[in-house]
């Protein structure tokens, strides 16, 4: 493989012919392997284990049900390029917009489609013209009319600022010689409170052969950037709560494959293959990234603290799930305060009353609202309501805000000196915590 230097415009360009070449005849999922390693990030028995996608074959490989894609045009579903299933844990709630950044022919805008429903809207953008026809006429053939498709590129994207709720692409940013302004592009249409759900190929230390390669630009290899890069890149562009929920390894058998697809080829013999895919193997994988756009400092004077109702359950459990607190609300439904903003609650926090002790807990605040003081609101509304209860001492586990209760005037304690009450609480008892801190405060 030859040096060869080229520019952003000489990149697309590859990119562009690659794409409307692959449209024109039969193609598996351009950079999915037939199987792939699943590897699971994060998670105990304290905080939530994203699961990681369903390896399998053609678009099943990227994490698509068959029912799902029994459901879709035929042609959607062969044309699927992508290297993961975007929408698959995402929360897209009907009535919604969603924008897919490199749609292809359609298969996730279809999908999106689905969950958002007549009352909701799906933009596909695309920056090949051979894709954008394509998928309209996928979209005609499935008879949906909430679906639009624009022609434009991903790093000045022909969308409305803050006018999306989801933002999700497949395989796609790592084509882009640009990967910060599109970063930056994905937060300004974001709107407060959007989310992403994006499946990508990253990569680690790569042979220089690949990074030198348009073929490799063009097949989702030589573009691709470091995790630790992407996720940087998300925050950056103003992304709150980014994490990589899940990732697909790809070994040295699956890379081989991959380099020789009609899509992912590198146009390289099969030995130069072979030594490429033993120097690459481990290094290469697809990841699916999540994060949210935070609201801006002004939206806290619309929050209010206040009892929750019984209209409020739903919203604490997504709560708590979404902080990988116990879900197990019924002891503290009596003494259980929001925060709410238009009508939702975005944060909550909760106590178990024993006599004049008090055991605090649930306290958590939607990705989305945090660094806005909710959390120190519902801390104050809650001390203020145990007083009234005669509560003299209150007590909390964390293992995550420690630093934060320490500011409101809670100490580490041994676990053993809590009163026996408390200590036989879920929280206290259960396996799920035992590494958590002990914490307490006198409420005067």
């Amino acid at each position: 493989m030859t040096e060869q230097a080229f520019d952003e415009r000489e990149i697309k360009q590859v990119v562009r012919r690659r794409y409307a070449g692959a449209i024109a005849r039969p193609a598996g999922a351009c950079c999915g392997p037939a199987e792939a390693v699943p590897v699971q990030i994060g998670g105990s028995c304290c905080a939530p284990t994203p699961a990681a996608a369903r390896p399998g074959t053609m678009a099943e490989s990227a994490g698509y049900d068959e029912a799902e894609l029994a459901r879709l045009p035929a042609d959607a579903v062969e044309h699927s390029f992508g290297c993961g299933n975007p929408l698959a844990f995402a929360g897209v709630r009907p009535g919604q917009v969603v924008l897919d950044i490199g749609s292809g022919a359609g298969i996730d805008c279809l999908i999106a489609a689905e969950r958002v429903g007549p009352a909701g809207r799906v933009i596909g953008l695309d920056m090949t013209p051979e894709m954008i026809e394509r998928a309209r006429q996928n979209v005609r053939e499935a008879g949906i009319g909430t679906i639009e498709f624009r022609l434009g590129e991903a790093e000045t994207m022909p969308v409305e600022d803050g006018s999306v709720d989801w933002v999700i692409s497949n395989c796609v940013i790592n084509l882009s010689p640009d990967k910060p302004a599109v970063f930056r592009e994905i937060a300004r249409v974001l709107r407060p409170g959007g989310r992403i759900s994006i499946s990508d190929i990253v990569a680690g230390e790569l042979p220089e052969a690949l990074r030198r390669s348009r073929d490799a630009w063009a097949g989702c290899l030589a573009g691709a950037i470091d995790e630790a890069e992407y996720l940087a890149g998300l925050t950056a562009a103003g992304l709150s709560a980014v994490r990589a929920a899940s990732r697909l390894v790809y070994e040295e058998s699956q890379l081989a494959g991959l380099f020789t697809s009609s899509c992912c080829g590198i146009g390289e013999s099969a030995e130069d293959v072979g030594v490429l895919a033993a120097a690459a193997a481990g290094k290469i994988w697809s990841a699916r990234f999540e994060g949210v756009k935070p609201f801006p400092p002004s939206t806290a004077s619309a929050v209010v603290v206040e009892a929750a109702n019984s209209t409020d359950a739903p919203s604490i459990l997504a709560l708590l799930r979404e902080g990988g607190l116990p879900a197990d609300v019924e002891p503290i439904l009596g003494d259980l305060l929001v925060a709410r903003h238009r009508g939702e609650a975005v944060g909550c926090i909760g106590m178990e009353v024993y006599g004049t002790d008090a055991l605090f807990r649930s306290l958590a605040v939607t990705a989305a609202y945090r660094g806005l003081g909710l959390a120190h609101r519902l801390y104050e509304g809650l001390a203020t309501r145990a007083r009234a209860r005669g509560v003299r001492r209150a007590y909390l586990l964390t293992q995550t805000v420690e630093p934060l209760a320490a500011r409101w005037g809670f100490a580490r304690i041994d676990r053993a000196a809590t009163p026996a009450a408390i200590r036989s609480t879920t929280e206290f008892a259960g396996a799920c915590c035992q590494s958590a801190v002990a914490m307490a405060r006198d409420l005067g």
